[in-house]
């Protein structure tokens, strides 16, 4: 069984061509690729009916609004839009509407933010105080008028007295905005407005409703103010307090209150029809009541419950979520309801709630653990640990589908079985199927349909590798390893067998050997196929010491075999044949610490390390020694988002390779690397080999004028000469 969800970035994009190792970043979140965040404040449903939600996760500030169109995510949101921003707030996305000329319009915490949908890359124009005539930065409800003009409720996010109403014209480029200085009609330093609505009025022309929880309801009309929530309001029966709902007039023009008689419709005509009460027992858990088609009503509550009124009645539909707070209910065209709110998103349908949020729409943790690259399909796992709540395991495929492995997929993912919240590593075998090891839960393996058992005891597995021979091996953090067996048992190592002393830091297969890994620990590396032991100790690179400093912390092998060792005192590149080593260290380097977290070894031979200084002001980040210089890219001074990494782990990439990095609470950062491409035709999954799926590949960058298929002059204008191109270099073969 695969499950996926996406993000529509194409892969072959990522990947286009470049000059010689020039490099470039990504970043994958939680809050990039599917539902952004578990703090869903508005739902728009667009015309096709595929959702827009917003979300937000308050600790790291990040968020936006992420598209659904039944197969694919897109997100809009800080991350990747500079101009969103990442102060506090900016993220948190109020209300979303779409003008006739396809342009969405966006209240968010830190503005008002104009969207085109059709432009690339997705971002957004701001409008703030500082430049335009909005009268407060936070925009918390939007309505459009029936002439297209839009009408804004406004105040200051965190507390400020900056607010009122607002009127902008897109035709124009024009704004007007009130605040007790010019025209609201409650006392001063009371600017913010909370709600708007536009009623159509019998006589002709419309009628703004605003107003806020303090000072209640108000209308503007031709220059005239009413205030309903004056200490001598307008003799109206019924009195109306506030308008209900994001959204709270229909097509008939029909405008949903709250009145001193209870919910009521108010005509365009000036009449009310009164529903009446809340379902019985309800009172301060109502948080939101909607109107929806046909004169019916839907009511949330600050316990997910919702219900429906109906022709007289109420009906209880159940819980949306995890039973918190609903921020949004809206409807579809085909009758289905969405309800969002702490918790995410969910869809009401056939009678029953389909939940989206982040842990099931996209990658689910800041806190990855390991990385592992499936070699057959391109696949990227992550091993997740409790990001969003709960744990388990995220695959990445090439087309930026998701497969979501937890207890929390509500159906939209794979089971998880095991007493935990996290994997602690990974790794896949050549046929696709992959080893994982959810912490204290033994040894298991998924197949891309099942999921099998190796070893059930509960031991604490915290490195996997994969031989030539495709044989698994295992290790504990101290002193044990398991080896597969051909019969498909699992035979137990200990040092007393050869298993290096110390903490073990990984296994890596030999590049050489199909039989043998090489096991790292503390005190040194063996190299093994489980008959021979051969042990390099630490003493072989001077690591002489009784400190932590001293110890190996992780290495990894090149394809000559010699070692790259990790320690707190530097980087050796260590020779056995010869004995012979080289050191890497703050004399006689640039690099920022020499803590050495991780080596990985790229395919162009060049060297990646991950270090971070225990010492304030915490010094580090990624390195690449390549033909015998450095360079360095660290937290604040480059895209990395973190200093610290737990992991490192590169593959090929048509024309280069990419190095995906492990950030500790901060998520996946992606360097691709472009080195020459002497191979232009390969342009798909497995690399190193041209079949149908680059044919395939280039046919559809070619389609979609992906730079990927630009392949011949003149560059920029996709032709002939590019098909003409791509086959000469396809039959040539790679080198």
């Amino acid at each position: 069984m695969r499950v996926q969800h996406a993000v529509s970035i194409p892969a072959l994009i990522v990947a286009s061509a470049a000059c010689a190792q020039d490099v470039s970043w990504e970043l994958i979140r939680p809050s990039n690729t599917g539902v952004p965040g578990d703090y869903t404040q508005t739902i728009f449903i667009d015309d096709d009916d595929s959702p827009w939600i917003g979300g937000y996760i308050p600790f790291w500030e990040e968020g936006g609004v992420g598209h659904f169109d039944g197969t694919n995510w897109r997100v809009l949101g800080n991350v990747d839009c500079p101009q969103i921003g990442q102060q506090i707030g900016a993220p948190r996305f109020n209300d979303i509407v779409k003008t006739d000329d396809g342009i969405m319009w966006i209240g968010s915490g830190r503005g008002l933010l104009r969207f085109d949908p059709s432009e690339e890359p997705w971002c957004v124009t701001r409008y703030t105080p500082s430049n335009s005539g909005i009268a407060g930065a936070d925009v918390s409800n939007i309505d459009i008028a029936p002439d297209g003009t839009l009408w804004m409720a406004c105040s200051t996010w965190g507390g400020g007295t900056q607010g009122g109403l607002s009127h902008y014209d897109p035709a124009t480029d024009t704004w007007e905005s009130w605040d007790t200085s010019n025209g609201l009609p409650w006392w001063a330093g009371w600017d913010w407005v909370d709600y708007v609505a536009t009623q159509p009025d019998a006589t002709g022309g419309y009628t703004v409703w605003f107003g806020s929880g303090e000072m209640g309801l108000t209308t503007y009309k031709d220059g005239l103010f009413i205030w309903y929530g004056s200490p001598t309001p307008p003799n109206v029966d019924p009195l109306p307090y506030s308008t209900l709902g994001k959204d709270p007039v229909a097509d008939n023009g029909d405008m949903l209150v709250s009145t001193e008689d209870g919910i009521a419709f108010r005509h365009p005509d000036g009449t009310y029809t009164v529903i009446g009460a809340a379902p019985a027992g309800l009172t301060s858990e109502i948080s939101i009541v909607q109107q929806v088609s046909g004169g019916r009503v839907l009511l949330g509550t600050y316990y997910a419950d919702v219900f429906l009124w109906d022709e007289g009645s109420w009906t209880y539909l159940g819980d949306w979520g995890s039973g918190n707070h609903t921020y949004i209910l809206t409807e579809d065209s085909t009758g289905a309801f969405w309800a969002g709110g702490i918790g995410g998103a969910s869809k009401y349908e056939n009678g029953a709630w389909q939940r989206y949020r982040l842990t099931n729409t996209g990658f689910t943790s800041f806190f990855p653990e390991a990385i592992a690259h499936d070699p057959l399909t391109g696949d990227v796992a992550f091993a997740t640990n409790a990001g969003a709540g709960v744990g388990g395991f995220d695959i990445m495929h090439p087309d930026r589908t998701w497969t979501n492995a937890n207890v929390a997929t509500y159906g939209l993912g794979l089971p998880w079985s095991y007493p935990t919240d996290s994997t602690t590593n990974m790794a896949y075998r050549e046929n696709g199927s992959m080893l994982f090891t959810p912490r204290n839960n033994g040894l298991h393996e998924y197949t891309g349909k099942d999921f099998i058992t190796h070893i059930a005891d509960p031991y604490s597995f915290e490195h996997i590798g994969v031989a030539g021979n495709g044989r698994g091996w295992v290790s504990t953090g101290n002193f044990v390893a398991f080896q597969e067996q051909p019969d498909g048992s699992w035979q137990l190592f200990t040092s007393d067998d050869g298993v290096p002393e110390g903490g073990i830091t990984d296994i890596i297969a030999d590049p050489n050997d199909p039989n043998a890994v090489f096991i790292g620990a503390q005190f040194g590396i063996v190299r093994t196929d489980g008959v021979t032991w051969e042990l390099t100790p630490r003493e072989a690179v001077g690591l002489s010491l009784n400190s932590i400093g001293y110890h190996i912390w992780a290495f990894d092998v090149a394809a000559d075999g010699t070692l790259w060792i990790a320690s707190g005192i530097g980087l050796f590149h260590y020779d056995p044949a010869t004995g012979l080593y080289d050191t890497y260290d703050l004399t006689n380097s640039p690099l920022p610490s020499d803590d050495i977290h991780d080596v990985e070894v790229a395919p162009d031979g060049s060297v990646w390390i991950s270090m971070f200084d225990a010492t304030f002001p915490y010094p580090g980040g990624v390195a690449r020694l390549l033909d015998g210089e450095w360079t360095v890219w660290s937290q604040g001074s480059s895209p990395l988002p973190h200093n610290q990494i737990w992991d490192m782990e590169s593959r090929p990439v048509p024309g280069g390779y990419a190095m995906w990095i492990a950030c500790a609470s901060e998520a996946i950062a992606v360097i691709t690397v472009e080195t020459s491409n002497a191979c232009p035709a390969d342009l798909a999954e497995p690399f190193g080999q041209l079949d149908f799926s680059d044919v395939a590949a280039f046919l559809s960058a070619f389609g979609a004028s992906d730079p990927g298929a630009d392949l011949a002059e003149p560059f920029g204008q996709f032709d002939f000469s590019d098909v003409s191109a791509f086959l000469n270099a396809f039959g040539a073969g790679c080198p």
